[in-house]
């Protein structure tokens, strides 16, 4: 499996929105999500707002085996000393950028997914 990312068409009122999905399903059901948790997300983006890579610090009570088991099976993401590493292999950003992000976890306490909210007027942050 690899991680897949969906982003939203670029709206001028809200900016971009990105839903990166470390679960089997590309998008995850109402139903599975238990939980949500807000992150600070550093991304690298292309031109055209495409990710190129993201980090973020996990809050200390999602470091566990248990909340990391889907994203620790990706070769593209690594945990090292608190924060979550994802690279998009092929794609070379352009800026960096801060966002929004909210980690989604399931019942068994899994981070299954992660939506990212970023505006261009966002990167003077």
């Amino acid at each position: 499996m690899s991680i897949r990312v969906e982003r939203t068409e670029y709206d001028p009122q809200v900016g971009y929105q990105y839903y990166v999905a470390f679960s089997a399903s590309p998008m995850s059901e109402a139903g599975e999500v238990q939980n949500r948790v807000p992150v600070e997300v550093a991304a690298s983006l292309c031109e055209n707002g495409t990710l190129a890579d993201l980090s973020f610090e996990l809050p200390k009570y999602c470091r566990g085996d248990d909340a990391l088991s889907l994203i620790r099976k990706e070769p593209n993401a690594r945990f090292v000393e608190g924060r979550v590493y994802v690279d998009f292999p092929g794609v070379s950003g352009d800026a960096v950028v801060r966002a929004a992000g909210r980690l989604e976890l399931d019942l068994a306490g899994r981070i299954i997914g992660m939506e990212i909210l970023w505006a261009p007027s966002d990167a003077s942050n």
